[in-house]
């Protein structure tokens, strides 16, 4: 046990290293690393597909939670009919296709309606692990991001219910009708939903209680693997019951933290101790985000055992076996997912191009594998089933992946672009909210964010960039000597205005001491930005300014951005005025 998690750690180690040094994406770094060990040392471990299922059903909360925990909530009521068609119309209309195809692809055969369902069933459902590894490698626009890694959470929950519901029943002889379909899946959803939202809450009332972070750290996953476990315990869906919790739960933080912001200060010595304590947060939103970092962590140690012993499990000879059937399935659910997104592209207006992204975006993971295992053991075709699924998980992942590489790399600019005109929509639609509140959340003499609102913005754009792979920089600076009265505050807020873009955050952290919040900057670029702004600073006489510039990256908080803001203006203070010091 202690060789296989020192190797687990070296599988991890060296796919970090292969990512960083090749931007290939470490979940096919781990794949490939795994398969290497399995191969070159057969006796090392052993597993059963039976002790598979149970590893792969307690890895999958854990797997789960950093990518449900990174939706926006905000993101899925906007784009909630784009969502709607990848994860549930899609599917349905891609597996009913693959049912009609394949017949006549594969006459020597004879499957019947319930066969073929339970194997497109299988093969729709996109990995949310493989998707959101392969899409934060790449600059691509928020929106075409969020369509692929929303698609590989929910449509798990579809392609689950048509497998265990539909398919299976049809399998083992017993009867499906509009009706029975209709009442299991109004069953499963309302069942599975509940049983998220109970948990949830419950979960949320210990956290009043507990405030040690540990201790809440610990609630979060309690909550997130017992709303799994009873899903799975009274038959419905456990991936929908995960997801309904933890949304449920972001609700919550997010409504206590919102009246606890309206009430603030209305308290009184009239209300009761019980009183008061009901209107302290069980957590707040900003330790919420926190959380999201710690999780990703679990999530890339769960995410390698998963594959660590799919490596194992997988039968060479039966892949080449049935290397024919591999590939001709692989073909026709490639085929039925780009007519899929070319429909999605032709009826939501959106660019061409992210046709082939979301599509090369329908990677396959061990959930199909989990599925294949619950085939009956008297079922005729079982053994080309589980390879027929197994080689289409290694293909998507491989293939798929390398040729979105391609894509990328040969559409860089057409991209960008994209980047620059969806950012720019977005900006235009929140351009009036912003007016509206601008006049409470500024400071009145420079007209920069407060303290409190450029924390909030910090921690929001921070959560994007590290999501989104979109590069976030930030410049501080600081007036030092001489003359600040109100009229020379106002000077220096309007040349920072004027200097700074529309998506770009001006905030007001400590007297005298501000930050730019520089979206899509690189550190070059923010240097430029600094150099303009001393330039024009210069002229106003009765100051002097000192800048400090940082650049985000992965494993940044709150926290770490300040230190190194502060340090970089500790080091420009001994240097004297109009210098810039940068810490990385």
């Amino acid at each position: 046990m202690l060789i296989l998690v020192i190797l687990l750690l070296l599988i991890i180690l060296l796919s970090r290293i292969i990512e960083q040094s090749t931007k290939l994406p470490s979940t096919l770094s781990i794949i490939i690393l795994a398969f290497s060990i399995s191969f070159l040392f057969p006796d090392l471990w052993y597993i059963d597909h039976h002790r598979f299922d149970e590893i792969l059903y307690l890895m999958l909360p854990m797997i789960l939670l950093p990518d449900i925990l990174n939706i926006s909530l905000k993101e899925l009521k906007e784009h909630l009919k784009e969502i709607f068609f990848l994860a549930f119309i899609a599917v349905i209309i891609s597996i009913s296709l693959a049912t009609i195809i394949t017949p006549f692809i594969l006459p020597q055969y004879q499957f019947s309606l319930g066969m073929l369902v339970a194997l497109f069933s299988m093969l729709m459902a996109t990995d949310a692990i493989t998707v959101a590894s392969v899409m934060s490698k790449f600059k691509l626009p928020e929106r075409l991001k969020i369509y692929a890694e929303s698609e590989s959470l929910f449509n798990d929950v579809t392609a689950l219910i048509i497998f265990y519901f539909i398919a299976l029943p049809l399998l083992t002889g017993g009867e499906v009708n509009v009706l029975s379909i209709n009442i299991t899946l109004v069953k499963v959803v309302l069942l599975s939903s509940f049983i998220g939202i109970t948990i949830s809450v419950i979960g949320y009332s210990f956290m009043k209680i507990l405030k040690d972070p540990l201790e809440q750290f610990i609630i979060i996953y309690l909550v997130v693997i017992v709303s799994f476990m009873l899903a799975e315990h009274f038959e419905v869906s456990g991936i929908l019951s995960i997801i309904t919790s933890v949304i449920s739960f972001k609700l919550l933080v997010q409504k206590e933290n919102s009246l606890n912001k309206k009430q603030e200060g209305v308290l009184s010595n009239k209300h009761s101790l019980i009183q008061q304590i009901k209107k302290i947060p069980a957590i707040t939103t900003r330790e919420f985000r926190e959380y999201k970092k710690e999780a990703s962590f679990i999530g890339v140690f769960a995410n390698a055992i998963v594959f660590v012993i799919i490596a194992k499990i997988i039968s060479f000879e039966n892949l080449l076996f049935y290397w024919q059937e591999i590939f001709i399935i692989f073909f026709i659910t490639s085929i039925i997912r780009y007519m899929m997104m070319f429909s999605m592209v032709q009826i939501f207006k959106l660019p061409t191009r992210w046709m082939q992204t979301l599509t090369l975006a329908g990677s396959k993971g061990a959930l199909a594998i989990i599925m294949s295992h619950s085939l009956p053991d008297s079922f005729i075709y079982k053994d080309m089933f589980l390879a027929i699924v197994i080689g289409n998980v290694l293909l998507s992942t491989f293939l798929y992946t390398l040729l979105l590489m391609v894509h990328i790399h040969f559409n860089k600019k057409s991209y960008s672009k994209d980047i620059l005109i969806f950012n720019a929509k977005e900006n235009a639609q929140d351009n009036y909210v912003k007016s509206l509140v601008n006049i409470i959340k500024k400071d009145v003499d420079t007209n920069a964010y407060n303290k409190p609102f450029i924390e909030d913005i910090l921690s929001n754009e921070l959560a994007r960039s590290q999501r989104y792979k979109i590069e976030l920089s930030i410049i501080s600076f600081k007036i030092i000597e001489n003359k600040k009265d109100e009229t020379t505050l106002k000077k220096i807020g309007d040349i920072v205005l004027d200097q700074t873009r529309t998506n770009d955050y001006f905030g007001k952290v400590a007297e005298y001491e501000y930050i730019i919040l520089a979206a899509n900057t690189s550190l070059s670029g923010a240097v430029i930005l600094a150099q303009k702004l001393i330039a024009q600073l210069d002229k106003i006489e009765e100051i002097d300014t000192i800048f400090g510039l940082t650049h985000i990256n992965d494993t940044d908080t709150i926290e770490s951005v300040y230190e190194r803001i502060n340090d970089a203006l500790e080091k420009a203070s001994t240097k004297g005025g109009e210098s810039i010091e940068i810490e990385v």
